[in-house]
């Protein structure tokens, strides 16, 4: 079994009832929520917060994102990984797929207590780790395949993590993600820039484009995926407005799923 690593000393922790404790005696009490926290900071608020966390349950409970969610699955499932981690993984809902994988340790890591109590209820074979996916707290070489959807991408840790020839799957916005969206707010709307990943470690051996409109029918729908956005935090008052006066929205949605492959030491 592949052991969570202590934040202090890096060395195995063993999990003894509900507490995580290694051999110099580090312990991290495993919460009722299915999760270790393994952060060191005293500061108290990390990743999202409560509210935002609710909106993109309650949105992504809508099953608007279901295609690309099936599509991550059918490639993931292709691997037949044996360990498996959602870096970034937020409330779980893409973790959710873990359940369709035989014979395979995932694992969730993610800032955000907040989301984690949300992934703990929805994923209770997964283990989940409050940390960084800038300092995974797992061993070196240990997992088959990452992937991380919308969330900051650690490509040296990833490839720290991932055995020789393992998988890295990126989700990311397409050019016209949101587009109708972005045409309501925006007086001049832009295509989403597409970020070049290049690594030393990886190759990029896929890519493919899933695009399709989901029609939304409440405000609140409307408001909870403009919540999840980055524009949510960029708009102004008086654009947001525009939003807000919608009690219905059609929009396109595009979505890019790039496959790496880590490079043989």
């Amino acid at each position: 079994m592949i052991p969570f690593l202590c934040p202090v000393c890096g060395l195995p922790l063993a999990l003894n009832q509900s507490v995580y404790q290694c051999e110099k005696r580090h312990s991290y009490d495993l919460s009722r929520f299915h999760y270790v926290n393994l952060i060191r900071s005293s500061k108290k608020i990390h990743g999202d917060n409560v509210e935002m966390v609710k909106a993109r349950t309650r949105f992504l409970r809508s099953q608007a994102y279901q295609p690309l969610k099936a599509k991550l699955t059918e490639l993931i499932q292709a691997e037949n990984p044996s360990a498996v981690l959602d870096s970034g993984c937020g409330e779980g809902y893409y973790t959710e797929l873990c359940e369709t994988l035989e014979n395979c340790e995932c694992f969730g890591v993610d800032l955000s207590k907040e989301a984690l109590k949300q992934a703990g209820r929805s994923c209770p074979s997964v283990r989940f780790a409050a940390a960084s996916v800038f300092e995974l707290p797992l061993p070196d070489h240990s997992l088959d395949l990452i992937w991380s959807c919308f969330a900051p991408l650690a490509l040296r840790e990833n490839a720290r993590v991932l055995k020789d020839q393992g998988k890295l799957i990126v989700v990311g916005p397409g050019p016209r993600h949101l587009w109708d969206l972005k045409k309501v707010i925006y007086d001049t709307p832009y295509l989403n820039p597409q970020e070049t990943l290049s690594s030393p470690d990886f190759e990029l051996i896929d890519e493919q484009t899933l695009s399709y409109t989901i029609q939304l029918d409440t405000a609140q729908q409307i408001q909870d995926l403009f919540t999840m956005t980055p524009y949510y935090y960029k708009t102004s008052i008086q654009d947001k407005q525009k939003l807000e006066a919608l009690s219905q929205l059609s929009t396109e949605v595009e979505f890019n799923l790039r496959t790496f492959q880590k490079k043989s030491a």
